[in-house]
C-alpha cells in the first residue's frame, strides 16, 4: 500500500468516524513537518490522524 493510499484511507476512516459522531462537525486538514494531518472531534474527544494513526484525547472542561 503506498503513503498516499494510507492517508487517504485514514482520512476516510476519520470523515466516518467524525460524521458518525456529530453530523455538523468539520475536518481541518494541514500539512504539519511535511505530512498531512487532519484535525477532527469525536463526541468529546479532539482527535488528530497523521498518516495511518489517529489519536484522541479528552476534552477538558472547567468548572468552577
Amino acid at each position: 500500500m503506498t503513503t498516499t493510499t494510507k492517508l487517504l484511507t485514514g482520512l476516510l476512516i476519520g470523515a466516518l468516524l467524525s460524521t458518525a459522531a456529530l453530523a455538523d462537525n468539520q475536518i481541518e486538514v494541514n500539512v504539519v513537518n511535511g505530512k498531512q494531518q487532519a484535525n477532527f472531534s469525536l463526541g468529546d474527544s479532539k482527535c488528530v490522524l497523521v498518516g495511518d494513526v489517529v489519536k484522541c484525547m479528552p476534552s477538558l472542561v472547567a468548572s468552577n
